[in-house]
């Protein structure tokens, strides 16, 4: 017999010792009572002397529940058996695009409100996953390590704005690079599928085949990177003051306003190279997609057979049960029959 909690074995000695103290301590002060009545003539004829002697046979049964007690709390196993698991858990990363092209309007209200509503119903969705969050611009920073703390994520996610980044500027490289790691810290922890979805308008202030290295570096690291590009082709102007919530000056350069547009194409090629998938906002059921993407990708382990010990507290506290009925039974009151007195 093994137990899985040795270390609160001393329990089964120390509840028995503390129930026989109390057994002693309660005998003394009805021996005390008895004393106060009086004559011990008296109190022999009131049927009550046995009220200053120690019960015995009560202490044996109710110190040895006590001692079941304490192995059943230290979960006595023997024997085995097969259960079916699962080799790991979900471990996402949310990677989102706080640079300032994402104040673009040419999506309701702006990609970056579309971002969080999508990011929002992600965190909602994927229950039971351990979440992380990496927000990035010119550079990426890590909002939360992998968590199941949802109403934290929710909270960096409702203050994500493009006046948080450090540097302007967008850097999909930098992203991919920081999400990677992120997700790889996961898998040395527990294991199993290590998965980033990318949320950007798809816009690279970089050589694009920084991006594409830094994504050919995720596949090699066993990475599924699944990118969702918020934006339209058409674009629209940058701003870059607002008023009341209304833009009031836009971004310029050499005089002419920026227009950004989106790269759906780009996003597509870091989800090939990953083996990830590449989604639009303008898709019906975007987060249900992901969602059936990430927990379709083996994340949660193949199902796997294996032995563990068979526990028995069950039997213990059973057993510990049956001792208290039975003094229970015992200490209740007998009913005399009443004397006849002849003649």
């Amino acid at each position: 017999m093994t137990f899985a909690r040795p270390d609160l074995l001393w329990l089964a000695p120390g509840l028995a010792a503390f129930v026989f103290l109390a057994l002693v301590a309660f005998t003394r002060r009805r021996v005390r009572v008895t004393r106060a009545l009086g004559d011990p003539v008296l109190v022999r004829r009131l049927g009550i002397a046995e009220l200053g002697s120690f019960p015995r046979r009560r202490a044996l049964v109710l110190c040895a529940a006590a001692a079941v007690l304490g192995l059943a709390a230290a979960g006595p196993q023997w024997g085995v058996q097969e259960v079916e698991g699962r080799s790991a858990g979900r471990d996402v990363v949310l990677v989102v695009d706080v640079s300032r092209s994402m104040l673009v309007q040419d999506v309701v209200p702006d990609r970056l409100e579309r971002q969080r509503l999508l990011a929002r119903q992600l965190v909602r969705e994927l229950d039971g996953s351990r979440i992380g969050l990496v927000a990035f611009a010119g550079r990426a920073h890590i909002l939360t390590p992998l968590t199941t703390d949802r109403s934290a994520l929710e909270l960096f996610l409702d203050a994500i704005d493009a006046e948080i980044a450090s540097q302007g500027g967008s850097s999909l490289a930098t992203a991919i690079r920081q999400g990677t790691d992120l997700a790889r810290q996961g898998y040395e922890q527990r294991g199993g599928q290590r998965t980033v979805i990318l949320i950007s308008d798809g816009e690279s202030h970089e050589d694009q085949r920084a991006v594409m290295e830094a994504a050919g570096r995720a596949a090699r690291a066993g990475v599924i990177v699944h990118t969702v590009t918020i934006g339209t082709s058409a674009g629209g102007p940058v701003p870059a003051a607002f008023r009341d919530g209304e833009v009031t000056e836009y971004v310029r350069y050499d005089g002419s306003i920026v227009v950004s547009k989106s790269d759906p194409v780009l996003m597509r090629r870091i989800a090939q190279a990953t083996g990830g998938r590449a989604l639009t906002t303008d898709q019906a059921g975007v987060a249900a997609e992901l969602v059936a993407a990430v927990r379709g990708s083996g994340e949660d382990g193949a199902g796997e057979s294996r032995t563990q010990p068979h526990d028995r507290f069950r039997w213990f506290a059973a057993a510990a049960f049956l001792l208290l009925s039975l003094d229970a039974l015992a200490m209740r009151p007998r009913r005399r029959n009443p004397t006849v007195r002849e003649g």
